[in-house]
């Protein structure tokens, strides 16, 4: 093949416009783009690229900016590039790796890295041979280059590099590496052991067979005198603790006394990667007998790291500051807390146990079940509250150790040890940074001691209480988190004597001059408004005004807290808040702040999601602002919906950022109608025939994204439970909609789709009945994935049953493909009315195929048992069916019901007589 020759026109062109990049002006680069974009009309561009970068003739910033920009293409394009083309960059890029410039070097590891994702290392045999000669070179550039691409690699490519595709190079490259750990050159040592690290998980027969070299060479480097070495040390031992501590355990003790030595180190960075080791053993299988001994040691340490340095609260302590305007990279996005119906409460699992469910049941079920739960459920934890910014430090580090490890020993010997150095560090004469980091160990180990803790809380919590008021902002705001920690204590009756002077001094602190404190404080009084719950009735009073006189003195970003407090008093004390003397306090500023923010503010979708919940907990009582509410909430949507359709019709692909911040409006102003329907029940029927809301909602669910189905759905279930009547129209729609998100790989969606189609079933069943098939096949696969959320599951049972009632002939062919399932959902939930509709549906099905459901009678009188009372003729219903099968098993019965569970039999014999004779 010809060699490739360059158009030194060309060239000089794309040089040009590559030295522009000097240029600070963004007109000058919209035309460098501009112009780079018509170069890819041209096929062997890249090859234009390659040849610049490389050259050492040309300034350092064209080649940088060439090199980018091919690595760029290459993640682009580089399936589209010819062949020739493919082959030129790599015959010409390996060189570069010996270039005296060390970006440059670092640029060509990184399109090496590139060009392998997009390929394969058989596709470049040249590729491994060469980097593994260059370990060998006298070249110190050309050893830096390889081990840096090699580091890339063993990242990006883990799997690659330990198959036949790369010609099992671990079994040379990995020895060769471990040679490195004596090498004089520290950048060369810690490149090595990184790259190594990146196989500790998968650990591939060639690391394997070198795992003693491997330890021996780390123990080597424990005291090595380059603290990126050290840091990379501790990184890695750490990562064995947690993948694969089985090869650590010859060696541990050494290895606990030497974290112990470098959670002191001087470097800050070294002595985090050690403290993150006491988490990672404390959560390893065996290790606390280990690290019993080592506990007197280990807990000063962690909570001298939890000290601030002085560095830090220069930072931090910022004084005075409730007038400073927040910077815009301080205040968080807000994301609205979308209602799901249903998944709380309820029993418990029943008396059955669920071990021989066909496996086809969980078929197509491969979700792991814990993720579900935190995508379903909105993560309330709030351990991470008494860290004061994003950056994870050796104070976070420390505290979370010590936190894990008072979960794991008991409390009396894991307190014996941490009590006392606490309550050393909370004495008055020592300096106000030891005292800070004593309450927030204090917080730390709050949950993980809990009963041990218990007997010492009636002096801790009023210290706690009277250190609110500490001149020092980080020891008012940490004492603030602390409290909340401890807040499930005070609401209960041996705490409820401090819940005044908390209540009290907390709010003080709501109003605090400092904004640290104010956002602790804020955030505090929301957890124990959760905890206390009607126990704040009394306070109501002075909780609105201290909120009301908040708004007054918080920035942007504590303003976003101080409406989720206001949100979640309105949902723990519910109507409560319906007093003309609560309801003048705080609708007013809420009021002010509606009115003064256009439909455009962001602020406003905070504003929205707190006046939900305020609306569902005052309702009537709004009185004239209802409709006020409501006809902002329409135009919100009606005019989302126009930006939104404007911004696809000028790009339809919906690319930009405004295509989610026109959803954000939508959702927003949907979740506040479904706060009215919530507050004022039927009433809201008054406000639909003036307004176009069931097109819109239909328009809404036509949307792509989660959060705008799930609202939508949400809303058209309250809808349908209040005036079904005026969506009528649109119902067939609606239910294709629904109907096409029963998949549970978005649950909360699934979930509220689900419990919607039965809201509309129980009202408009002859409309609701032509759909019934679709429905119950796709109802009948998720009541079968038995680990799905629990709410999901208990809706899906509820619709079912109500399917039933529109329908039972569609249903009950299918009854003994769910009818287990279903009664290990159902019986879990509140009796309720859903609960009441989905039992007389499946007593619809069950009388339509009762041969279907026999094999499974068990578990339904394990469900029918599962209620308290149920209503006369519902009860008469399952009375007579229970002894309806009674009597068709004729002398079997008695052995078969020998076989229930002894006090499922007792229940069943207490309110169904089944133990009797009751043909007389």
């Amino acid at each position: 093949m010809s060699e490739w020759v360059p158009n030194q026109d060309g060239l000089k062109q794309l040089v040009y416009v590559l030295n522009l990049s000097n240029s600070t002006s963004r007109e000058v680069h919209d035309q460098i783009r501009e112009e780079l974009d018509k170069f890819h009309s041209v096929p062997d561009y890249n090859n234009y690229l390659t040849l610049i970068f490389k050259s050492n003739e040309l300034q350092p910033h064209i080649r940088s900016v060439a090199g980018l920009v091919l690595k760029t293409n290459i993640k682009q394009y580089f399936e589209k590039m010819p062949r020739e083309v493919q082959n030129y960059i790599k015959r010409e890029i390996l060189p570069v790796l010996s270039d005296p410039d060390s970006s440059v070097r670092h640029t060509v590891g990184n399109i090496i890295t590139n060009l392998i994702k997009k390929s394969c290392f058989s596709e470049w045999p040249e590729l491994l041979p060469a980097l593994n000669l260059a370990l060998d070179s006298n070249n110190q550039d050309l050893i830096e280059g390889s081990l840096y691409t090699l580091s890339l690699l063993c990242e990006d490519s883990t799997k690659k590099l330990d198959s036949d595709d790369s010609g099992r190079a671990l079994n040379q490259l990995i020895p060769k590496l471990i040679m490195f750990f004596k090498c004089n050159n520290a950048d060369f040592r810690k490149k090595a052991l990184v790259s190594i690290s990146y196989f500790i998980i998968s650990m591939p027969g060639a690391l394997l067979i070198n795992m003693e070299a491997f330890l021996k060479g780390i123990f080597s480097m424990s005291e090595d005198p380059s603290e990126a070495v050290r840091t990379n040390v501790c990184k890695t031992l750490v990562t064995l603790v947690e993948t694969k501590i089985e090869f650590l355990l010859p060696y541990i003790k050494d290895v606990i006394q030497y974290m112990l030595h470098a959670t002191k180190d001087k470097s800050e960075e070294v002595a985090l990667e050690a403290c993150e080791f006491w988490t990672a053993i404390s959560q390893a299988e065996g290790c606390r007998d280990l690290l019993r001994d080592y506990l007197p040691v280990l807990v000063p340490i962690l909570l001298n790291g939890m000290v601030y340095t002085e560095q830090d609260y220069e930072y931090l302590d910022q004084g005075d500051d409730s007038m400073t305007p927040d910077r815009p990279q301080d205040i968080k996005p807000f994301i609205s807390s979308t209602k799901s119906h249903g998944g709380g409460g309820g029993q418990d699992t029943g008396f059955i146990n669920p071990e021989n469910i066909n496996n086809n049941n969980n078929s197509n079920n491969n979700n792991n079940n814990e993720e579900e739960e935190e995508e379903y459920e909105d993560d309330d934890d709030d351990d991470e509250d008494g860290f004061e910014d994003e950056a994870w430090t050796i104070r976070k580090s420390s505290a979370f150790a010590i936190d894990v490890l008072s979960g794991i020993f008991p409390d009396a010997e894991y307190l014996s040890v941490t009590l006392p150095l606490i309550e050393q560090r909370m004495n008055e004469q020592n300096p106000w940074p030891v005292r800070e980091s004593a309450i927030l160990a204090l917080g730390a180990i709050a949950d993980g001691s809990k009963n041990g803790l218990a007997p010492h809380l009636s002096k801790v919590i009023p210290y706690l209480i009277n250190t609110l008021n500490d001149p020092k902002p980080l020891v008012r705001s940490i004492t603030c988190w602390t409290l909340s920690r401890y807040s499930y204590w005070i609401a209960q009756a041996d705490g409820r004597d401090y819940l005044h002077p908390l209540v009290v001094n907390l709010l003080n602190r709501i109003v605090d001059n400092n904004k640290k404190v104010q956002e602790a404080a804020c955030s505090a009084f929301a957890t124990l408004e959760e905890e206390a719950d009607l126990l704040l009735i009394p306070y109501l009073q002075m909780i609105l005004v201290t909120f009301v006189n908040a708004f007054g003195k918080y920035q942007a970003k504590n303003l976003l807290i101080l409406y989720d407090a206001i949100s979640t008093l309105a949902k723990v004390v519910g109507s409560e808040l319906n007093k003309p003397e609560l309801i003048n306090i705080l609708v007013p500023p809420l009021l002010q702040k509606f009115n003064a923010l256009d439909d455009s503010n962001k602020n406003l979708l905070p504003l929205l999601g707190c006046l939900n919940q305020v609306c569902s907990s005052i309702g009537a009582g709004l009185q004239n602002l209802i409709s006020l509410f409501f006809n902002r909430s329409i135009k919100l949507i009606e005019g989302s919906l126009q930006a939104h359709y404007k911004y696809n019709q000028q790009d339809p692909k919906g690319n930009s950022s405004s295509y989610s911040s026109d959803q954000d409006f939508i959702v927003a102003a949907l979740d506040l109608l479904q706060g009215l329907s919530e507050g004022i029940g039927t009433s809201i029927e008054s406000l639909i025939p003036n307004s176009n809301l069931p097109h819109l909602l239909l328009q809404c669910m036509n949307l792509r994204g989660s959060d705008v189905l799930q609202s939508s759905f949400a809303l058209l279930g309250d809808m349908s439970k209040f005036c079904l009547i005026h969506f009528k129209q649109y119902i067939p729609e609606y239910l294709n909609i629904l109907t096409n998100n029963l998949f549970p790989e978005y649950l909360s969606v699934c979930n509220n789709a689900s419990w919607a189609i039965g809201e509309i079933a129980i009202r408009m069943p002859e409309e609701v009945k032509p759909f019934v098939a679709t429905i119950r096949d796709r109802l009948i696969s998720n009541i079968n994935k038995i680990n799905l959320n629990r709410g999901v599951l208990e809706n899906t049972a509820v619709t079912i049953g109500r399917l039933g009632i529109v329908s039972p002939a569609d249903i009950s062919p299918f009854v003994d493909k769910f009818i287990q399932c279903w009664c290990m959902a159902i019986r879990r939930k509140t009796d309720d009315i859903e609960k009441d509709s989905a039992f007389r549906g499946m007593w619809l099905i069950i009388n339509n195929n009762p041969n279907g459901a026999l094999r499974h009678l068990v578990y339904i009188c394990d469900a029918v048992a599962s209620w308290d009372k149920m209503q006369p003729d519902l009860y008469e219903a399952y009375f007579k069916l229970l002894h309806m099968y009674k009597t068709s098993m004729g002398g079997v019965w008695a052995q078969f019901y020998n076989q229930f569970p002894q006090q499922l039999r007792q229940i069943l014999n207490e309110k169904f007589k089944l133990d009797q004779d009751i043909s007389q």
